[in-house]
């Protein structure tokens, strides 16, 4: 500031005006700094086969001139105050109120610019290293790795500025150790699930597009493996949110592990006195037809029970994407009952034969009579 108070003058004004335009000076600065950057990105970084430059220059240029205009602001503001020392006593808190607000300003900024950093680090690894890897847990852990390293950014910006004002951070980390059990204590069941949440990633008994049939019985498509909680879409195409507590101490049937292959039940019912070795044959000729059943020797027809109508059968095949059972199970049924209708296999409706007692149908036949 000498310089300038050289040329314009000691005065408040002068002062001012010379803060005023070391602010711009840092603002076109900082323009200058994002034209270049996006120059060099576009002739340099382009070149190289990794996208994390790109990433990083991309950050880079979006945060340069604020960055560097809040930076050269509190800088100038700072060096300002002292010019107004002898002031009145309104005028001086004035001034430290705008110098401290651009103090934290600041810093928070720059903590914002140190996330999108990290953001971008990350971006970069799910996009080219875990894509190429055959595990999901990357996948998994990567956004839960950014959260967790956001809030620990923020939270030392938050310890910086305290700092800055003279307030005792080891009293704060006691007061946080004692809040923290405190809230551990009355939060146990939601602990509970975030643990169990960690358990799901690093196990992996099922991974996200997965078909899971769920503790109550619900059968669908896992959408997403939360730290909480489990999202689970149905046939319905209902969300269903699990807590992961319940999923990890509970029994989960995955129809996609190991592979993508899933063998499927389709039941149906012939009449008494059908030729089931001919329906058996009929039945299977025809559905390993279809181009979707894969390992047609495995397929068969098997009786199950004399039921109180018909003889009851079940069909089971196997098809390679799980996610297609609801559908070929209706396709597959309706082909069953073309096959046996096309081959004149009846196909009972439910019936119920009565015997009556003998008294019983004398009585009746005695009331018959008299009503004659």
């Amino acid at each position: 500031m000498n310089i300038l108070e050289f040329f314009l003058g000691d005065t408040r004004l002068s002062v001012l005006l010379s803060a005023l335009l070391i602010i711009v000076l840092g603002y076109i600065a900082g323009r200058l700094l994002k034209a270049l950057l996006l120059f060099f990105s576009s002739k340099i970084t382009k070149k190289t086969r990794s996208t994390l430059d790109d990433l990083i220059v991309t950050v880079l240029a979006k945060s340069a001139v604020l960055l560097t205009t809040f930076i050269v602001a509190y800088w100038v503001l700072k060096g300002t105050a002292v010019t107004f020392a002898e002031e009145s006593l309104l005028i001086r808190r004035m001034v430290t109120v705008i110098v401290e607000a651009m103090y934290i300003t600041m810093v928070f900024y720059i903590a914002v610019f140190v996330a999108r950093l990290v953001d971008a680090a990350v971006r970069w690894y799910l996009h080219e290293v875990a894509a190429r890897t055959q595990t999901h847990l990357d996948d998994e852990l990567a956004p839960l790795a950014n959260r967790i390293l956001k809030v620990l950014i923020y939270l030392t910006a938050l310890i910086i500025v305290l700092d800055h004002y003279g307030q005792n951070i080891s009293t704060l980390v006691v007061s946080l150790g004692v809040g923290s059990l405190a809230i551990a204590l009355a939060a146990q069941e939601t602990l509970a699930n975030m643990i169990a949440g960690f358990v799901l990633m690093i196990d992996r008994p099922f991974r996200v597009g997965d078909r899971i049939r769920l503790p109550e019985g619900t059968i669908g498509n896992v959408k997403e493996i939360g730290i909480r909680s489990t999202k689970v879409i149905d046939d319905f195409q209902v969300m269903i949110i699990t807590p992961n507590a319940e999923i990890v101490k509970s029994q989960i049937k995955n129809f996609s592990y190991p592979n993508d292959i899933v063998r499927f039940e389709v039941p149906f019912g012939v009449a008494y006195g059908t030729d089931l070795s001919r329906m058996r044959t009929l039945v299977l000729e025809r559905i390993n037809r279809e181009s979707d059943i894969v390992e047609p020797e495995t397929s068969e027809v098997r009786i199950m029970e004399m039921g109180d109508s018909s003889m009851n059968a079940m069909l089971l095949c196997k098809i390679r994407n799980p996610n297609d059972i609801p559908k070929r199970k209706s396709d597959l049924l309706l082909i069953i009952y073309d096959t046996l209708y096309e081959h004149q296999i009846e196909i009972p409706f439910p019936q119920h034969v009565l015997h009556l007692a003998p008294a019983l149908q004398q009585f009746m036949e005695n009331r018959r009579h008299t009503s004659e």
